[in-house]
């Protein structure tokens, strides 16, 4: 629903999400939705970023380098409520002097626990000068708030519910209790398509098992694609011990396959299923 009043334009929409993943999705994940043809930049664009805080800018970047900073953050309070200006003029350009811009408030209101009235309130258009009234039926046209309600319910659809909230301070809790693994990224040779490799693949996978029910391998995940990658590990050990388990690999010493080491890092309750 769009309202327009004078210098005012308004719209409303209620999405399936909590409030907190409402508001992220707007400010963080305001690239995943924006309209691909309301950009002024003049390159290609590769990202579009929300500055999580007051005095931080809204960014266009191009696939050249570009950048195109055309708001300014005045108001961060997640996650009710975000204010910025609309630094653009009348002629689609940069506007530079902050008297002439509007601003576009936008309020989130829980309804439930799970669903969240979303109210963009874009004012003070005439400050923009002559022609003020062009822009006000423009974006009375765009700010329609249909594709950010949309990119929710995609995520939604996907997931089959809602994604739960985290908070900050779940987030470092987690953080606190990550662990060290090293990853392996195994490749297949030339010769793993070789006549007598079959047998020794068997006896990969044979110790596979065996390194996992002594607990040095957590997770083995054989690649099924037209790739080289023949498969990841992710080892409860040093990368100096890794590489020595990995050296005594049959099909590593057979010449199947070679690997690649990553120092990773896990989350207790991560799992597959």
């Amino acid at each position: 629903m769009t309202i327009v009043d004078d210098t005012t334009v308004r719209v409303r929409t209620e999405v399936e999400a909590p409030i907190a993943r409402a508001f992220h999705v707007f400010t963080a994940e305001i690239g995943t939705w924006w309209d691909d043809d309301k950009h002024i930049l003049r390159a290609p664009l590769a990202e579009m970023v929300f500055e999580p805080f007051v005095g931080g800018n809204i960014i266009d970047r191009g696939v050249d380098g570009s950048e195109c900073r055309w708001a300014r953050v005045l108001v961060y309070e997640p996650p009710d409520r975000v204010c910025f200006s609309w630094d653009i003029t009348t002629g689609w350009e940069i506007e530079t002097d902050p008297a002439r811009t509007s601003e576009i408030e936008v309020a989130f209101t829980e309804i439930t626990p799970q669903r969240t009235e979303v109210v963009l309130t874009h004012s003070h258009l005439d400050r923009h000068g002559d022609g003020w009234q062009g822009m006000r039926d423009a974006v009375a046209g765009g700010w329609t708030l249909e594709p950010y309600a949309s990119r929710i319910d995609r995520a939604n659809a996907v997931l089959g519910r809602a994604l739960p909230v985290v908070t900050d301070a779940t987030m470092h809790e987690r953080l606190g209790q990550a662990a060290t693994y090293t990853a392996v990224l195994l490749h297949a040779t030339e010769a793993f398509n070789g006549p007598t490799a079959r047998a020794t693949v068997w006896e990969h996978g044979r110790r596979n098992m065996a390194l996992s029910e002594a607990g040095l391998l957590h997770v083995v995940l054989p690649a099924n694609d037209d790739s080289d990658l023949a498969g990841i590990g992710i080892f409860a050990a040093t990368p100096e011990d890794t590489r020595t388990i990995m050296d005594d690999d049959p099909g590593v010493r057979a010449g199947l396959f070679t690997y690649r080491m990553h120092t990773v890092r896990g989350f207790p309750g991560a799992a597959l299923h």
